[in-house]
């Protein structure tokens, strides 16, 4: 009897572009061998950060031959409008400008040299504004989009008032620059009937579409985006591109001919939006043992110019302001602040890492006054199954207290803190410090609406498969996943199987590839399309097996494996995927299926902010212990322990990496990565990597443990996988609590640390003369 097929290994790798990136063969947006006609843009900047419009003289920039046109708000056949949440952003300012950066006009030219020579000969008057770059200039202006958000849980006073302590403080969190690999980018080519095809370096295909009709006084319809992959994100081409696409699209509307806008690493680092600054508040009351009895707490958002997606960043700063933890009393309170730096935006975490920052620095602070263990701390105060957010959401399966008790036994913690302690007594010039984090990262997007996907998956009669969804491929391997989803639903191996560019024509009305959420939303989507074709091909192997060897079987019989179909009852006939996909064609049956999927349970009332914005929540917690020199401020990071849950992973390579580069990039916010701008100008200055440091393999930890807790988890998403590509860059702010528990052991913890974000050699050595400086004073 033969028996059924087993899983063999595909010679696809787990990684599907991993060969052709090794290789050099993945392309992407401006490799393509640029059309002879196409024509090169260049936008004139603004120069100052407020300032009006008094003049715009093109005349010695158009004379420069090679120069087809100069465009300015005039040239717009549409709406000079490119905000989406509020509609508050121009594409090209008509008296005034708000930022350094800010396009006033485009050069369009035969060649990059040409347009770059012109916009540089584009002689614009201004007179200059005060510009408004501090939250707390912002609120002292009344500089708000909206008014502010507020949580409240409980009566505050009552919960202050039945505290022994209460510790204040204020915190400073600076941003931080994507520096996503490839720079911001579009490429437009003008079709038939006024069609216009878009090559955008974009996370949101249907935003850049929708936008860019409005602009050019189109549908939706007419304007066709197309993403192959992106050189990075972060949240950085979720809205920014936006910008860019529209003016190369007006550029190829006015002049007929295919346009081409890529920015310099100078102007993309000079001219874009960054995570956001926040300015925070504080105030905890606890009792002697440690347990919170009252949170109060302000956080102000630093959004620049325009709106963007402030608001929603704001939001998610406040759903996270509890962080693990579940307090009885507490009010919470959000501002996102107008100021003329460029529009900051999305990045990953979306706020949420800097609300957590705030009520770790609280743990912290508690744990240093109380002279208690912070694990103790923070499993006390650590939510409970069933328990509910200070905005309404129970919180289900609840791993806070699990997740630690386990980090601290397999990161041997108590050994650990020994050695750190005996390390501390021997060295003068050299600290250790430890720091824990844990997280609990609330999944979906917190704007309802954009919780759903779809997805297209087409099988060819020789039994390849087609797949279309609405994600963007960025580096994250989404298309790996999905395309798993695919192979797994119809039992077939990955190599049967290309996913295909994300196009708006195949799959429209996409949300953002955002809010960890794109293989859950994506991957639902295409698992619900292979399921429809999955039970029409059963269907057909029923009749095959019937036609062939006249054999009876029932639908759940049906086995899909290995790229074969059998039936359990009867395993000694098999049929091949493609015998059954071709039978099915012959028999007229559709080949081709779309699925649509949308987050459940999501309840979520913006205006009294209170529901269930998160369809679960992901847990997991990381100790680092970092070793100082107080002469020079610098660190390295001797271990870092991650324990993290993942669900089920869908694939546990790619999440294992997503954790690592997730941790390291949390850690450069947290470290080094210094955001600096001109206090009166409004101007990056760190426009470079010359300038501007992020990690490098260097800045690894010397020991590196990822923990991935595998586990059934009823609240979850595709095949009770869990998201996993924002939760992990909370762990980097260990490394911070770390440095900070150097500092304070330079000083035998006699006095709090008063150390900055990011914690860069000058901020410590700041840090360390303050804390001897207090010591004195007393």
């Amino acid at each position: 009897m033969r028996t059924p097929p087993t899983s063999k290994q595909s010679n696809t790798p787990l990684h599907l572009s991993g060969n052709l990136h090794v290789t050099g063969q993945s392309r992407f947006i401006g490799e393509m061998l640029p059309s002879p006609q196409c024509l090169a843009l260049k936008p004139v900047p603004s120069q100052y950060a407020h300032a009006k419009i008094r003049s715009i003289d093109a005349s010695a920039a158009q004379s420069i031959p090679g120069v087809i046109a100069i465009l300015t708000h005039r040239d717009i056949p549409g709406e000079n409008m490119i905000g989406h949440v509020l509609l508050d952003e121009p594409l090209f300012p008509v008296d005034e400008v708000q930022y350094i950066g800010q396009p006033i006009a485009l050069v369009v030219a035969e060649t990059a040299r040409i347009a770059e020579l012109a916009a540089s000969k584009v002689n614009v008057e201004y007179e200059n504004l005060h510009p408004v770059l501090t939250t707390a200039e912002a609120i002292e202006r009344d500089l708000l989009y909206v008014p502010a958000r507020h949580v409240l849980r409980g009566n505050i006073e009552e919960g202050f008032a039945a505290a022994d302590h209460i510790l204040e403080d204020e915190l400073h969190l600076a941003g931080q620059e994507h520096f996503y690999l490839e720079t911001q980018r579009c490429i437009a080519i003008p079709g038939e009937n006024g069609e216009i095809v878009l090559q955008s370096a974009t996370q949101s295909t249907s935003e850049v579409q929708e936008i860019c009709a409005k602009v050019l006084g189109k549908h939706s319809k007419d304007i066709t985006i197309e993403v192959p992959r992106l050189g990075g994100g972060f949240g950085g081409k979720e809205r920014t591109p936006v910008l860019w696409s529209c003016l190369t699209a007006l550029a190829a509307a006015v002049t007929g001919k295919p346009t081409e806008l890529i920015l310099t690493r100078h102007e993309d680092m000079r001219w874009t939006g960054k995570r956001h600054p926040f300015d925070i508040r504080y105030r905890i009351g606890f009792t002697k043992s440690g347990k919170i009895t009252a949170y109060e707490v302000e956080l102000n958002a630093n959004g620049g110019a325009y709106c963007d997606l402030s608001l929603a960043i704001l939001d998610r700063a406040v759903l996270h302001a509890d962080n693990c933890y579940f307090i009885p009393n507490v009010k919470i309170t959000g501002r996102a602040c107008r100021t003329n730096l460029p529009p900051n935006t999305a990045m990953r975490g979306f706020g949420a890492p800097q609300g957590i920052f705030a009520i770790e620095s609280a743990i912290t602070r508690i744990a240093e006054m109380l002279k208690i263990d912070p694990f103790t701390i923070r499993i006390m105060n650590s939510y409970s199954e069933g328990q509910t957010t200070p905005f309404g959401q129970q919180v289900h399966e609840a791993a806070t207290v699990e997740l630690l008790e386990r980090l601290r036994t397999d990161a041997e913690y108590d050994r650990v803190t020994t050695e750190v302690n005996h390390f501390n007594l021997l060295h003068h010039d050299v600290k250790r410090g430890i720091g824990v984090m844990p997280t609990k990262f609330g999944i979906s997007f917190t704007a309802t609406f954009l919780n759903q996907g779809s997805a297209l998956v087409w099988i060819y009669t020789d039994g390849s498969i087609s797949l279309s969804h609405g994600g963007i491929e960025m580096g994250q391997e989404l298309n790996t996943k999905v395309a798993q989803v695919v192979a797994r639903e119809l039992g077939v191996s990955l190599s049967r199987i290309r996913v295909e560019t994300a196009n708006t024509k195949r799959v429209g009305n996409a949300s953002p590839t955002a809010a960890s959420s794109g293989s859950d939303i994506n991957g639902n989507a295409a698992r619900i399309a292979a399921k429809i074709l999955r039970d029409r091909l059963t269907d057909q192997a029923i009749l095959l097996y019937r036609e062939k060897w006249d054999v009876e079987v029932s639908p759940d019989e049906i086995v899909f494996e290995a790229d074969t179909i059998y039936s359990r009852t009867a395993p000694e006939h098999i049929l091949t995927f493609p015998e059954v996909v071709h039978y099915a064609y012959m028999n007229r049956i559709a080949l081709g299926a779309h699925g649509y999927y949308r987050t459940p349970n999501l309840v979520f009332d913006r205006v009294a902010f209170h529901g269930s914005p998160f369809a679960y929540f992901v847990f997991g917690c990381a100790l680092a212990v970092v070793e100082l020199k107080l002469m020079d401020g610098t660190f390295r990071i001797v271990s870092t322990h991650i324990v993290h849950e993942t669900g089920r992973s869908l694939n546990p390579e790619i999440d294992r990496g997503q954790i690592e580069g997730a941790f390291i990039q949390g850690m450069g916010w947290c470290t080094f990565e210094e955001l600096a701008f001109h206090p009166v100008s409004g101007e990056y200055l760190a426009v470079s990597p010359s300038t501007y440091k992020i990690p490098t393999i260097k800045d690894l930890p010397e020991t590196f443990i990822v923990d991935m807790v595998d586990c059934d988890r009823e609240h979850a998403s595709v095949y009770q996988s869990k998201a996993i590509g924002e939760p992990p860059l909370i762990y980097g702010e260990a490394v911070f609590f770390a440095i900070k528990d150097a500092l304070s052991a330079a000083v035998n913890h006699s006095v709090p640390i008063q150390l900055s974000l990011p914690a860069t050699p000058n901020a410590v050595l700041l840090a360390h003369e303050h804390a001897k400086k207090s010591i004195n004073r007393k």
